[in-house]
């Protein structure tokens, strides 16, 4: 998944982007959302979810990638 396709499903199911940058390592981008998750999308297509209410954002996600 592209960092813009994930941007995108998340503004799509009302989910607000509160501070994004890259990861330390400098392999993709953190998003961070106002409900406490966290969104990884790294540069190589991959993502992954981590902190309160990621079930449901990944579930989100997986359900746009897999829509493409």
């Amino acid at each position: 998944m592209r960092l813009e396709d994930a941007r995108q499903h998340l503004a799509e199911a009302g989910y607000r982007i509160t501070k994004e940058g890259r990861l330390p390592n400098d392999t993709g981008t953190r998003l961070r959302l106002g409900g406490g998750a966290i969104v990884n999308v790294f540069d190589n297509g991959n993502y992954s979810c981590q902190g309160k209410n990621c079930e449901v954002v990944e579930a989100l996600l997986d359900l746009g990638s897999a829509a493409k």
